[in-house]
């Protein structure tokens, strides 16, 4: 971001930029699943108690302490203070097993919260700090946490995480000018303007305060209504009444009648035979093989186009899989190939819809593999030779069960990447138990193993997150993204001799020990207020017991509360097919990230000839135990991380 023509407006200062980088730094982690249980917000757990009444009477005694750590957690915030007693009350009503009181009470707040625009809230406390261009350590604080705080309501209220990332770039965007041509890329110009030089004019007057009322604007709710046209191979059908419709789906036939204006740059035929002309030709008379010749018409009113598609897609997969169900024999199907076409209601620019024909992820991703090979490098050779070898070993030892385990759950990872959500979640928890199973005391249930051995590879685990945040940093603010960024200067010599240039190059692996031993100096070759922050609070914790010791504890609980959230969600999906649809893409990156370490960690144990792993995981509970009263003590605790 180039701030320059901001620089005089009265209303720039460090903390608006620093704000900025935030907003899409946070974004990023809500996206890959980095901020832990954070996701579920009030909104979520109420509605998940609701659910959980309504559909299984509270049956599930872990499912009833999860809502009470929940609120534990979220009634201290301050945006919902207005609701504290309220809460109180609700945990009271949990704690005492009152099921119809606790059902009554969620369904009441619930509905008092439904009108409540949070994240207006949170952003007016955000925007007091801006405007008073307050930039110490406690306000760069308060920004990171409004600014998660945001983020988060807008997810959980139905907004795509791509399309909150995107709000504040939005916000400050402009227009360019080539070969003496205006383009416009700032969003929020009045209908009014028609000509380009007056769009111009019009960004070159507008302030900060006002592309931030722009913003106001953007992370309100407001639902908007969008309607997408999806193809259906291997279906004729002749047109119906336009008040019928099936899961929310009206069918039509796109060769006789069309369901979008003329205006719209898209082909409601889906036709492809331009594309299998590529590989063969086609006889005229054929072309209407390639053409869609039923399909489905669908309205959705949502806060976001990506929360649209989704609730759209999910309709027609309805329809769809009721098809198959019962139509479909051996040598016929109904599918969708990807394809799909829309348009905002009430909006001459809304129109939008995929392009070059199907959109098969899993074609379009082999497409791409087999254009773009990757190396089978010396090291990836061994690691997977280590793998192999594991399995030789497992069998030679007539250790069948876990020989077959470790391979069924090579075999949930590699289709679990083309499920749905729901799916996905599934299938990574069986992926947990399985591991479980082999890994586990006899006397000991899957779930509690599941909890406490994840959540002490992660305690243990969180002892080197701080170093390697602030070596992935470094290594970020030294590339030539930033080096018009005069607020960092890290020479190439203190680069080359930590490692970080090192790094770059795939399959190498570097000692963290040569970047701890010289953290401090980094203090030297940045007045970035971030980064320094970062340099600070790295340092402080491995220097600081207490503090290094509060990080870990969190870490744990944080875990431990997430499986449990995991665990719920899962019950309730077998049970009765609920989860709360905003919040699964980041329940699936949980699951798979501690599916993913716990059977890393097995093939790790495995590979260095240990057999027995209820004995390994008893040990490596005993090394968090007394790593937890090293750091209780004041004897300074330096973390090991080799020669």
């Amino acid at each position: 971001m180039d701030w320059k023509r901001f620089e005089s407006d009265s209303f720039y200062s460090q903390v608006l930029t620093y704000w900025y980088d935030e907003w899409k730094s946070i974004s990023e982690e809500v996206k890959n699943g980095m901020i832990g249980i954070n996701i579920v917000n009030i909104r979520v757990v109420l509605l998940d108690i609701i659910n959980e009444y309504e559909l299984n009477q509270f049956e599930n005694e872990n499912n009833r302490k999860v809502y009470i750590k929940l609120i534990d957690t979220i009634i201290s915030k301050k945006y919902i203070s207005f609701l504290r007693e309220e809460l109180l009350i609700l945990k009271e009503k949990l704690e005492k097993k009152e099921k119809t009181a606790v059902y009554v009470i969620s369904k009441e707040l619930s509905s008092q919260i439904s009108k409540q625009s949070f994240a207006h809230i949170l952003f007016e406390e955000l925007y007091s700090i801006l405007e008073k261009k307050s930039f110490q350590k406690k306000d760069r604080l308060k920004v990171k946490e409004l600014t998660k705080e945001i983020i988060v309501e807008l997810v959980t209220s139905g907004m795509g995480v791509e399309d909150v990332k995107n709000i504040i770039s939005e916000v400050f965007e402009t227009y360019f000018i080539h070969e003496g041509e205006i383009y416009i890329s700032y969003k929020g110009i009045p209908e009014n303007l028609q000509t380009e030089v007056e769009k111009k004019d019009y960004i070159d007057s507008l302030s900060i305060q006002h592309r931030l009322d722009f913003f106001r604007e953007q992370i309100l709710s407001d639902e908007n209504d969008y309607v997408f046209i999806y193809p259906i191979w291997g279906m004729v059908t002749f047109p119906k009444s336009n008040d019928t419709s099936i899961f929310g789906c009206q069918l039509y036939m796109p060769d006789v009648e069309k369901m979008l204006e003329e205006d719209v740059p898209f082909d409601e035929t889906f036709d492809t035979s331009h594309i299998e002309e590529q590989s063969k030709d086609i006889d005229p008379k054929d072309r209407y093989k390639y053409q869609s010749r039923c399909n489905a018409k669908i309205l959705v009113t949502s806060t976001s186009l990506k929360s649209a598609a989704k609730i759209a897609e999910s309709k027609f997969m309805n329809l769809l899989n009721s098809l198959n169900f019962y139509y479909a024999h051996e040598y016929h199907e109904f599918f969708w190939d990807g394809q799909y076409i829309g348009k905002k209601v009430n909006d001459s620019n809304g129109s939008f819809g995929t392009l070059f024909g199907s959109r098969d992820d899993k074609q379009i991703r082999r497409n791409i593999s087999r254009s773009n090979p990757i190396f089978l490098s010396d090291k990836k050779y061994e690691n997977i030779k280590k793998v192999s070898t594991v399995i030789q070993e497992l069998e030679k030892r007539e250790l069948f069960y876990e020989a077959n385990t470790i391979l069924g759950v090579f075999d949930i990872f590699s289709k679990a990447q083309w499920q749905n959500e729901e799916n996905k979640l599934l299938n990574y928890w069986i992926a947990v138990e399985s591991l479980a199973n082999i890994s586990k005391k006899d006397s000991e249930s899957k779930f509690l193993f599941v909890k406490e051995t994840i959540s002490n590879m992660y305690f243990l685990w969180e002892q080197y997150r701080p170093l390697r945040n602030l070596f992935r940093l470094t290594d970020i603010y030294s590339r030539s993204f930033y080096e018009k960024d005069h607020t960092i200067n890290i020479p190439g010599d203190f680069l080359q001799n930590v490692g970080i240039l090192k790094s770059r190059s795939e399959d190498v692996v570097v000692s963290l020990k040569d970047f701890y031993d010289r953290m401090e100096e980094l203090k030297e070759y940045t007045t970035k207020e971030n980064f320094l922050d970062e340099i600070e609070d790295t340092i402080t914790f491995y220097n600081n017991n207490k503090e290094a010791l509060k990080r870990l504890r969190e870490k744990r609980n944080e875990v431990k509360l997430t499986v449990d959230y995991i665990y719920k969600c899962r019950n309730q999906i077998v049970h009765n097919g609920y989860v709360d649809k905003n919040l699964v893409p980041y329940l699936v990156n949980f699951a798979e990230a501690y599916a993913n370490s716990l059977m890393n960690r097995v093939l790790e144990v495995y590979s260095n000839g240990h057999y027995n792993l209820q004995n390994y995981f008893i040990k490596e509970m005993y090394e968090g135990d007394l790593l937890e009263k090293k750091l209780s003590t004041s004897i300074p605790y330096k973390i090991d991380l080799g020669n």
